[in-house]
């Protein structure tokens, strides 16, 4: 039985994920493809614009045969945490073969050597990344930068010629994760295979729809937006065939159905309930949630009658120190009253699955270290009490969720735990 796993947010779901899954398919010649997906909040610090379970069931439709929850402690975390907990959970299956991510660089040899200094901090990295935070830059900055300095100096040393990736694998952003995941894997002496596949068509932060291109998830999210505000608007100009040539059909389908009904989310929904999580919390109240610091809860007091809405106010808060995408956890962190990001999973919670995966799903049963929870009302009562409280925490983000979408439609409140798993044949 050969598997692979994949860590995604599909947010949507558009043809570069498809290509990886056909890659994965016919390239890697898995019998079975296990994707862990961000659940109803994702990394960039907002709400995923549909609901986990429709997003599972066009990552089932489109070739996968098992899809896990990552929790909201996880899939709103930084690239370390997020990498640590996704890895961890594929790892704790005891089937995975190899891990398959998309990367601008290609190759995996660069991200492993990286992940290594990053793991092992020699002396060395350690003195330029304090010289680089001296100067006033931001964290992932100064770490690239250090990273890139040390290999440069590293290789230089050692008589060897440092290959022109390294300057592109320390910035873009699906490489630097990659280095992530690699470096749990590392932690985690896990006999996971790291495998990378050039990303193709779009990059990352590209906001144009170009035809029969894989577009960024950035570039449907910005279409989207636009389409939603303009639906009431008598010279409305946009419409979902745009999107035919860019989005696999059954995506392209449920995304369509979701936008039809008004059951998606943007930022932009946060805005009250946001207020009101803020207002008369004090700065060493802000800063038990994950991401605030001192300085930051300060800035989010002091600039608070500001705010006019979750967007405008992590723009009027950003600093040098801090990027737009830090501050924008950090206040969802304070929304979900999520304290801490765990850096492993000790349950997988199954949100979807191919009936005909379950041979799969039995010899998970049979070599994993960690439990599937396929009704969490029920596993709960085996849970440790850390464990759970991350399910309970995640359990109320998705209510959250549930309850926005419910103000948007008018339709009734169904609760997590009423929630039915997606099957297809």
């Amino acid at each position: 039985m050969n598997v692979t796993g994949i860590i995604a947010e599909y947010n949507p779901f558009h043809l570069g994920h498809l290509h990886q899954i056909t890659y994965v398919r016919e390239t890697l010649n898995s019998d079975y493809i296990i994707v862990a997906m961000s659940g109803d909040f994702v990394q960039r610090g907002t709400p995923a614009l549909l609901s986990k379970y429709t997003r599972a069931e066009a990552t089932l439709l489109c070739g996968a045969d098992l899809v896990l929850e990552l929790p909201v402690q996880v899939s709103s975390a930084s690239a370390e945490f997020f990498a640590g907990g996704a890895v961890s959970l594929l790892n704790g299956l005891g089937v995975v073969d190899q891990l398959c991510f998309g990367s601008e660089e290609g190759t995996v040899e660069g991200m492993c050597l990286a992940a290594r200094i990053l793991n092992e901090e020699p002396e060395g990295f350690r003195n330029l990344l304090k010289n680089n935070l001296k100067q006033g830059m931001s964290f992932p900055a100064a770490r690239s930068r250090a990273l890139g300095e040390y290999l440069h100096t590293m290789y230089s040393s050692g008589g060897k010629s440092l290959s022109a990736f390294s300057d592109a694998l320390l910035s873009s952003p699906n490489n630097i994760l990659g280095i992530e995941y690699c470096r749990a894997l590392l932690r985690l002496h896990s006999s996971i295979t790291p495998v990378t596949l050039k990303r193709e068509g779009s990059g990352y932060h590209d906001l144009t729809l170009k035809n029969n291109q894989a577009p960024s998830a950035s570039a449907v999210r910005a279409f989207l937006s636009e389409y939603s505000n303009q639906t009431h608007s008598s010279d409305s100009h946009k419409d979902f065939s745009v999107l035919e040539n860019m989005l696999p059909a059954a995506s392209l389908r449920l995304l369509e159905s979701a936008f039809s009904s008004q059951e998606f989310l943007t930022e932009n929904d946060l805005d009250l309930i946001l207020h009101y999580c803020l207002t008369g919390k004090t700065t060493e109240e802000l800063t038990e949630y994950a991401d605030v610091s001192p300085d930051l809860a300060a800035r989010m007091v002091n600039c608070l009658n500001g705010y006019r809405g979750f967007s405008q106010f992590a723009e009027l808060l950003k600093t040098k120190e801090l990027t737009h995408t830090r501050i924008q956890r950090a206040l969802l962190h304070i929304l979900l009253q999520i304290r801490e990001s765990p850096r492993e999973l000790s349950f997988g919670r199954v949100l979807g699955f191919r009936k005909s995966a379950s041979p799969l799903l039995k010899e998970i049963k049979k070599r994993g270290t960690i439990p599937l929870v396929t009704k969490p009302s029920s596993s709960v009562k085996a849970f440790t009490p850390y464990e759970k409280k991350l399910l309970d925490t995640n359990t109320a983000a998705s209510n959250i969720y549930e309850s926005l979408i419910c103000h948007k439609t008018g339709r009734a409140f169904v609760h997590e735990y009423q929630k039915q798993m997606i099957m297809i044949p």
